[in-house]
């Protein structure tokens, strides 16, 4: 099934995404072509191929925290934009 890019699909995706596009037919090129890799790709055999989850086939392995202190907490401080006396002064979330 041959999917075809026109006008029509892209005022409908640019409606869908409230994106205005300045150059359509170049967007209908490209998408054409990202539509026809996928055909070519549906073409290919999987039958009797496991999926795959992950490329990688060793065992996730978590990286050990090792915590540490940092002896210059005034220098960090001293770093701060803003600070009230040791705290940093971030703006406030309103909403």
């Amino acid at each position: 099934m041959s999917i075809k890019i026109d006008d029509k699909l892209i005022d409908h995706l640019s409606k869908l995404s409230r994106l205005t596009v300045s150059d359509t037919e170049k967007l209908k090129k490209d998408l054409q072509k990202i539509i026809d890799y996928f055909e070519i790709l549906s073409e290919v055999n999987t039958e009797n191929i496991e999926p795959m989850y992950t490329p990688i086939e060793e065992p996730f392995e978590p990286r050990i925290a090792n915590p540490t202190t940092n002896e210059n907490i005034n220098e960090i401080i001293e770093n701060f934009p803003e600070k009230v006396d040791r705290l940093i002064k971030v703006p406030g979330i309103y909403g």
